[in-house]
């Protein structure tokens, strides 16, 4: 019996993984799968053994694996931070590392927010507005802000002064015959509302995740979204805190995927895809004077952790970025992106169980519509995962691709036309499969 406690309990694992290599997972009884979720959280967004991330990996740690962030200098934070500003469109200037999960990040972010705050005298700025079915991490106060039902049992120590306001998704949430433009105002008015609600002199930060990512499934704002949000927060006085944990660091085609939006928000932060599975490591940017008022206020940045810019994470990091900073990935996952949605809407559009592809990048989601979504879902993964070697994400309403940002043409085209082929095969035959096949929603 293992001394090992398991996240879900009663599962058990259906294979155990001994080696991966670009975006192939090999297993110990010998089956190999194409992971089109970049580790079932989409954090190993480069794939597997990357030689030159560990070849850094290893020199940095034969040099030594961590020194302490508050005591000591280390070149390759440094790096990393000229490194994850140096493609950027926004005004952000400055690189705070945190430690090694988005949550983490999510927090530190508020905390900056609340302590610029309270340096100008605002100490009744401690409220916090963000959206239903968004999610940014299971620490106390990244939960409390977030959309998690199957964490709600923690509900009755969340904050009182967290807020949310709907979710921004045109097509779940349009009224018949509104147009994009009509539901964007709609959308806006949410937040206008809910800051005089709470009032604004006591509303910290608005904070979003820029493409709406792994509950609902990338869902893109509005071209004007994120400008006009960033309008009213500045009438109120509100700081803006942009969540690109799910979406960032070359996910979308740019460093940034707030940047498509053309918009400086007040804090990005970031987080699985920083170290692309190779470290644990995460951290926020944001603007230099922010920092220099409050270490001015209060003779430190009022914030820690043990493993803040964690020294091997960070190097590991600094690999992983120098590989996502190239002209032609980025390319790759904006061609890839659209090679893929071309097959799906091509193949799909017009089936009674299709609703939608969508997403930025190689963040995507296929939606559908049947008698039993989260049954649909697991099936067609299950199905892909063992009768062809794919591994997706299927569950709820939707289907979500994720691959590696180095995924080639030839699997792409693979994988697209093996799903399709799985999809109609289940639809069809919905009535008979569904008497006799379950399969888990996990994918180990």
């Amino acid at each position: 019996m293992s001394h090992l406690a398991k996240t879900f309990a009663d599962s058990t694992y259906q294979y155990e993984i001994v080696r991966g290599e670009h975006f192939y997972l090999h297993t110990k009884c010998g089956k190999r799968f194409i992971d089109f979720t970049s580790g079932v959280t989409a954090h190993s967004i480069l794939g597997y053994s990357q030689a030159s991330i560990v070849e850094g990996i290893k020199r940095q740690a034969e040099r030594i694996g961590h020194i302490d962030f508050k005591t000591y200098r280390d070149p390759i934070r440094e790096e990393l931070a000229e490194l994850l500003l140096s493609r950027k469109k926004h005004d952000l200037d400055v690189f705070y590392p945190v430690g090694s999960s988005g949550g983490e990040a999510c927090e530190a972010a508020m905390k900056l927010s609340y302590a610029y705050h309270l340096q100008r005298g605002l100490s009744e700025k401690n409220h916090f507005i963000s959206r239903r079915q968004g999610y940014h991490g299971s620490t106390s106060d990244s939960l409390a802000i977030g959309d998690r039902p199957n964490l709600d049992i923690f509900r009755s120590f969340h904050p009182s002064n967290r807020h949310k306001i709907p979710e921004h998704n045109f097509s779940r949430h349009a009224l018949p015959d509104e147009s994009e433009d009509e539901y964007l105002s709609r959308c806006l008015e949410d937040l206008k509302n809910e800051i005089e609600r709470v009032g604004p002199e006591k509303v910290a930060a608005f904070i979003g995740e820029t493409t709406l990512g792994g509950l609902v499934g990338d869902v893109e704002p509005h071209r004007n979204y994120w400008r006009e949000i960033r309008k009213i927060c500045d009438e109120f006085g509100v700081h803006l805190i942009i969540d690109e944990v799910w979406c960032g660091t070359g996910t979308s085609g740019l460093i940034y995927s707030i940047d498509w939006d053309d918009v400086t928000p007040d804090f990005i932060f970031m987080g699985k895809t920083l170290g692309a599975g190779y470290g644990a490591v995460s951290g926020l940017v944001t603007k230099r004077v922010f920092i220099e008022e409050i270490k001015d206020a209060f003779g430190i940045i009022p914030h820690s952790i043990t493993h803040q810019g964690h020294t091997l994470s960070c190097a590991a990091a600094v690999e992983a970025q120098k590989i996502i900073h190239n002209d032609a990935l980025l390319r790759n996952v904006l061609d890839r992106s659209d090679q893929l949605k071309n097959i799906f809407s091509g193949r799909l559009q017009g089936h009674q169980f299709f609703k939608e592809i969508r997403g930025r990048g190689l963040r995507l989601s296929l939606e559908y519509k049947t008698p039993d979504n989260h049954w649909f879902g697991t099936t067609v993964a299950g199905l892909a995962r063992e009768r062809h070697g794919i591994l997706i994400s299927g569950k709820w309403h939707r289907l979500g691709f994720m691959p590696p940002l180095i995924v080639d043409k030839d699997i792409c085209d693979f994988v697209a036309h093996t799903i399709c082929d799985v999809f109609i095969e289940v639809a069809d035959n919905f009535n008979s499969f569904k008497k006799s096949m379950t399969f888990n929603a996990a994918v180990f």
